[in-house]
Parts: structure tokens; C-alpha cells; sequence
């Protein structure tokens, strides 16, 4: 179904949370913010989106006991999300096309190496160097991300649940749109909105001329494209590009609304771990799991320190520091598993292979040949078998084979 753009702005409704909408794409220029297209929407689950702070302090100036003005500090902006693990499985051979797009992206932002040769293979050979922008769409408004990087991406293995990955991570700023109606003529590049409705945009922002049916798209912003505003003075916004020639004004008026595309395109197919395998090399097999957890962790250092500007800087970031990968396993104990926690004590390495889906069929596959854990503890409940987490973490097997972890569509 068809957003009505008219249909939203006439609404007396507060903003539907279940209308959120991500769509995530690469940047050719770090910091600039890059238009989405369809093929850009990417499934999420509830419960994350783009988060834009400018904290302040109070002045410490001495002007009597009262508070009289504020020093603002650097701009914030943080997001956070949760995706299933889709895979097209349609396609029946192993092919980069069996995965969205944006999914490809963050994967890539997290370990830096990309082989789609058959499938698509990620580690952390080559460190990480793109952005992307991310635009988070409500009904009345939209949040739309530049010079966004992942910091950390949190893969779980429920035993009784849906796998899934918790990616985070920082951008450079936010730009806000929301939907807003012209009253007169368009004069050249700029539009003309009701009384207060110019503070519905911030310069910056990606936005698209919707015509007075409220559905219809202007020749001005096609599928597929967006013009920036430029400018709000009052309740006149200009916009970039070429002069606008398709919108009326009070007579026939139109819509003036954040962009986002056309009619998304997602794989909706998620992959759960009700069949998949968790190997542990001295186990000599498949064991039952009841849950594992890779968290992999980029620690990235922000260029939140550039002189003249407001947020990140400079490249945005720099992989100055270890990447990390902490494994947490919880199995049960018995025979097998007992004599692996005195293999742990002896401080054996275990290799650790979690496998999601079918081993004869599109899987994603995470591979840690050199697992390094702690010494576990563990109590015995009143009834019951008794459980017990295995922590520790990825390590390469050799100098300089950044090994540590293999994730794979395959």
C-alpha cells in the first residue's frame, strides 16, 4: 500500500512507532550522505534506530547564585538495531545475492574484508574504511544518519529462540525531516510552508516534493531521487538542484516530505537455529548448546577531537585499537563436557564452528579456529541438569593471520 503523504500530514494521530523503516547505504565519500533506493531497506527488529545528542554544560562563570548561561560540547550520534540472519535460499547456489544489500554493508563495516566470490566471506585481514548513511523513516518524521560506521556487531545463538545481531556503532551528525504543506507558489528553489511548519527541517536533511493527492511524486524528486535543503529562513525552505517546475502552491499544493524511496526491497527469510550445529573440536562433534554468544567489537577511535568542529572529524574514525571477539558457550555438564573444562584448566584452545541452517544448504557459518576460555565455574541447582557458560575469546592463530573469526553466507 501506497504512503499518503496528505493523508499523514492532515492526521491528528501522535507518530506510529510500528511504521519505523531502516534503509542503510554506502557512502562514496566519508560524511556525505548518500540517497537510498529501494533495494537499500533493511529488516530490523523493534526496539532500535539513531540516537542524536548536543550535551551542554551550565557556564562556571561567577555572575551570583544562579545559572546564566551554557557551554555546549561535541555532538553526539550513536545508533543500534537488531537483525535476523535472512538468507535467500531460493537461489540454490551460494551467491552474494542471496543476502540484502545493506546487510553485505554492515558486515563489512564490522570486520573489514569482503570476498563474494562464492557467497559472501568476511574476517579481518584488511581493517575497516567505508561509511554509510543510515535513514531511520517514521509516518511524520525521519532521522537520516551520515558518516556511520559499526562499532560492534553482537551475533546470538539461542538454544529456544531466533538467532540474531545486535549492531552498534557511531556516525558523524543527523539531519531531521518531517512532512509540512506549501501555501503559495514556489518562487525558483524554495517553498513556501504554513506558519511554523519551517522548523519541521533542518538543513541538510534529504527531502522529496510530493504533489497534492498526496501519493504522486513531482518531476522535481523522481523515484529515486532527493533534493537538500539548503536553507530555512522562517518558513521557507530552499532546496538544491534545478530550478523547481512541478509545484503548484496554495491553489494545488504540495507536500513537502523527508525522502525515502519508493516501494522497499528486502529478503524476509529468517534463518532460526533450529537446524544448525555448534562444534567444539575436543568434543569431536555436535554437542546440545543451550545458547552462544560472539561479540565482536571494533574499538574504533572516534575523531570526536577535531579542532572547528562540531561532532566527528577528519576521516570520522581510525582503527587505532584491537578488534575483539569474546565467546561465551553454555552447554551442560557431562562426561564429554566435564573432561573439556579440565582440557580449558590445562589451557588447551578449542576451535569453535556455530553453524546456522542446513549443512547442505544456504547456512551462515562462524568459524573460530583459536577459542581461548577461562576456567568456568558452575553450581548445581535443586533439580535439573546443570548448566555451565564457557567465557572467553578469539584469537588468530598466527602472527598477523587476523584469523580470530570467519563469518560466512555460504
Amino acid at each position: 500500500m501506497a504512503k499518503n503523504y496528505a493523508a499523514i500530514y492532515s492526521s491528528s494521530n501522535d507518530s506510529i512507532s510500528l511504521e519505523q523503516r531502516l534503509y542503510l547505504k554506502l557512502e562514496g565519500t566519508r560524511g556525505q550522505i548518500a540517497v537510498p533506493t529501494n533495494t537499500d531497506f533493511l529488516y530490523s527488529l523493534s526496539g532500535g534506530g539513531i540516537e542524536f545528542s548536543q550535551p551542554f554544560e551550565s557556564s562556571p562563570h561567577r555572575s551570583g547564585r544562579h545559572h546564566n548561561n551554557t557551554i555546549t560540547k561535541k555532538t553526539e550520534t550513536t545508533f543500534s538495531f537488531s537483525t535476523y540472519f535472512n538468507i535467500d535460499e531460493t537461489l540454490g547456489v551460494a551467491s552474494s545475492a542471496e543476502i540484502d544489500t545493506p546487510v553485505r554493508t554492515l558486515f563489512k563495516s564490522l570486520f573489514g574484508y569482503e570476498d563474494i566470490t562464492a557467497g559472501a566471506i568476511y574476517d579481518a585481514r584488511v581493517a575497516p574504511d567505508l561509511t554509510f548513511s543510515l535513514y531511520e523513516v517514521g509516518d511524520m518524521w525521519a532521522r537520516q544518519a551520515a558518516g556511520v560506521f559499526v562499532q560492534g556487531g553482537n551475533m546470538q545463538f539461542p538454544g529456544d529462540g531466533e538467532a540474531m545481531v545486535e549492531w552498534s556503532g557511531d556516525g558523524k551528525t543527523v539531519y531531521f525531516a518531517g512532512i509540512a504543506k506549501s501555501v503559495v507558489n514556489n518562487s525558483a528553489n524554495t517553498v513556501t510552508l504554513g506558519t511554523g511548519e519551517g522548523d519541521r527541517f533542518s538543513v541538510g536533511s534529504q527531502v522529496m516534493v510530493i504533489k497534492s493527492d498526496g501519493l504522486t511524486r513531482s518531476t522535481d524528486t523522481p523515484a529515486a531521487s532527493a533534493r537538500t535543503v539548503t536553507a530555512v529562513v522562517g518558513d521557507v525552505v530552499t532546496l538544491s538542484g534545478a530550478v523547481l517546475a512541478d509545484a503548484n502552491g496554495s491553489v494545488t499544493p504540495v507536500y513537502l516530505c523527508y525522502y525515502e524511496p519508493v516501494a522497499p526491497v528486502g529478503i524476509d527469510n529468517p534463518v532460526t537455529g533450529l537446524t544448525g550445529t555448534v562444534v567444539i573440536n575436543s568434543l569431536g562433534g555436535s554437542i546440545c548448546v543451550r545458547s552462544a554468544t560472539v561479540n565482536v567489537q571494533n574499538n574504533h577511535e572516534k575523531m570526536d577531537y577535531c579542532f572547528g568542529e562540531p561532532g566527528l572529524g577528519g576521516p570520522l574514525f581510525t582503527p587505532a585499537d584491537r578488534m575483539s571477539a569474546d565467546v561465551e558457550v553454555e552447554i551442560n555438564v557431562n562426561h564429554e563436557t566435564f573432561a573439556l573444562i579440565n582440557r580449558i584448566r590445562n589451557a588447551e584452545s578449542q576451535s569453535v564452528t556455530i553453524t546456522l541452517g542446513s549443512a547442505t544448504g544456504r547456512r551462515f557459518e562462524l568459524v573460530m579456529p583459536r577459542a581461548i576460555f577461562s576456567v568456568p565455574t558452575f553450581s548445581v541447582p535443586e533439580t535439573g541438569t546443570i548448566p555451565v557458560t564457557l567465557s572467553g575469546k578469539a584469537y588468530q592463530t598466527a602472527y598477523d593471520a587476523a584469523d580470530e573469526v570467519t563469518a560466512s553466507f555460504i
